[in-house]
């Protein structure tokens, strides 16, 4: 059987192909899609941006309302510079505008009723003459355009200023208060209302602001000799007669022995009136005369005698307390010397309701003896003698009982009237700044007066021992606590929304 060979010629295989149009269809779709999801994606980000730029706005406006509030801030306080002050009004409508990025008559045109929320009695029409306005102090490139800030007094419910206490801190109506007899001003609350701008964003803070308080403490202490004259009085002095001043020290003898003579009897008086002290003919003043601190020193002193030391006004009134009767001592009742009788008292301090020496008492101590009579005093006869005759061996006080239920002694002094009369020398110094002392006679007084007036009308004179320069000193310590506002600080926030 023959066999046939059949050749089979290959030629190049090809793909098979689909339907034309599908193809142009998927293409279409995913062209599509790709261009929505692009476009998607371009207004999420210009959505994106936008929210982000409006934010930014919105921050950007709350930092520059801010500013508005640091600017107020610095202006209100007192150490601020004179040129860029604003000082706080009294009055209840006072109110002050500060300005960047508005004009006053904008604000005074109302600008947006939405303002009624940034501040109490809000009126449409704020140019009244318990407004001020003024302009911000920047300048320059940098200028932060704030608007404006609104300045005022807070006020409690009922409409009152509240200030802050500046004793306490605490708020309080009261603008001021009495300190240890010293009035002191209570600084106000301040409100301040601030708009912030940037660009088409427009916020709004209000802020309490606190005064910032300081206190100083200054101690001033006084020195007071009670027995720094011959004769001092808070008001009259009267030398009549042959009504003689001068001075010695008990300490180098008695006196006008061995050239123990001075010029120091000096008299002074608080008062300024016209004849505070008068010196009548045949009457010698050895030493100065004074009258009260500003005092017209022709007008003051009427001279009829003789001055031999200069005549002028004190630095300062003196100091002169009613002496308070040491804790212990009893009062031992009336201190009573008449007839031929001496009485002695030794060394120590003593309380009488009164004192009298008359006829021919005497009185003398021995050693220093200090003496309060809560009552009137009436010294003649033979007089008083201390130990050595010094003078600064007998302090007499005339002062109040602290134990009386008589109002009049309770308020004030009951020793009233102090007399020296009679022909007995009198050594010793009598500090009564409530009573009148009066001095007559031919007996002298060696030592010092301190009363609320003095007449010494005698021969004996008033001889003034300069030993007791210092004598009885004391010093008056006063304690003065001043509040000074020295700034603000914040101390509440709260943004008003629109």
């Amino acid at each position: 059987m023959q066999k046939r060979q059949i050749l089979c010629s290959k030629g190049p295989q090809r793909t098979p192909r689909g339907d034309p149009g599908v193809v142009l269809v998927i293409t279409v779709l995913l062209v599509g899609l790709l261009l929505t999801m692009g476009l998607t994606l371009i207004n999420l980000a210009s959505s994106d941006y936008q929210i982000a730029n409006n934010e930014s706005r919105s921050i950007q406006a709350l930092f520059n309302a801010d500013a508005g509030t640091e600017e107020a801030k610095m202006r209100l306080s007192p150490n601020a510079p004179v040129a860029m002050a604003i000082p706080v009004g009294t009055s209840a409508d006072w109110r002050a505008y500060l300005l960047s990025g508005h004009t006053q008559a904008e604000i005074e045109g109302g600008l947006d009723a939405n303002y009624a929320k940034a501040a109490p009695a809000y009126t449409a029409n704020e140019g009244t003459s318990n407004y001020a306005y003024y302009t911000s102090v920047q300048a320059g490139l940098g200028t932060i355009p704030w608007g404006w800030a609104r300045i005022q007094h807070k006020f409690n419910a009922g409409g009152a200023i509240l200030y802050q206490d500046a004793v306490t801190g605490a708020e309080t109506t009261s603008a001021s208060q009495v300190v240890s007899g010293t009035t002191v001003y209570n600084p106000p609350l301040i409100m301040v209302t601030t708009e912030g701008i940037q660009g088409s964003v427009r916020r709004m803070i209000s802020m309490e602001f606190q005064p910032i308080v300081s206190t100083t403490t200054t101690t001033d202490d006084v020195v007071t000799d009670p027995f720094a004259n011959a004769a001092h009085g808070t008001g009259a002095i009267t030398l009549i007669g042959n009504g003689d001043t001068d001075s010695y020290d008990s300490r180098l003898g008695a006196y006008n022995v061995s050239g123990n003579l001075g010029t120091n009897g000096d008299i002074s008086t608080d008062s300024t009136a016209v004849a505070a002290i008068t010196i009548d003919p045949n009457s010698t003043v050895s030493g100065d005369v004074l009258v009260g601190p500003g005092g017209d020193t022709s007008t003051g002193v009427v001279n009829a005698g003789t001055i031999t030391g200069s005549t002028s006004t004190e630095p300062s009134t003196w100091d002169l307390p009613l002496s308070s009767i040491p804790t212990g001592v009893v009062n031992q009742g009336a201190l009573t010397i008449s007839g031929n009788t001496t009485r002695t008292l030794t060394e120590g301090t003593y309380w009488f309701s009164s004192l009298s020496i008359s006829g021919n008492g005497r009185l003398v101590t021995t050693g220093a003896v200090k003496i309060y009579v809560t009552g009137a005093i009436s010294i003649s006869g033979n007089g008083v003698g201390t130990a050595n005759n010094a003078p600064p061996n007998l302090l007499i006080y005339g002062t109040r009982d602290p134990t009386s239920t008589n109002p009049a002694c309770v308020s004030s002094n009951c020793s009233t009237s102090v007399a020296i009369t009679g022909n007995g020398n009198f050594y010793g110094a009598v500090y009564a700044p409530q009573a009148s002392i009066s001095v007559s006679g031919n007996g002298g007084v060696y030592g010092a007066l301190t009363g609320a007036s003095v007449t010494v009308n005698g021969s004996g004179g008033l001889h003034y021992d300069e030993a007791l320069g210092n004598l009885g000193r004391y010093v008056t310590t006063t304690v003065t606590t001043t509040y000074t506002t020295t700034g603000f600080t914040r101390y509440s926030w709260r943004e008003i929304a629109f």
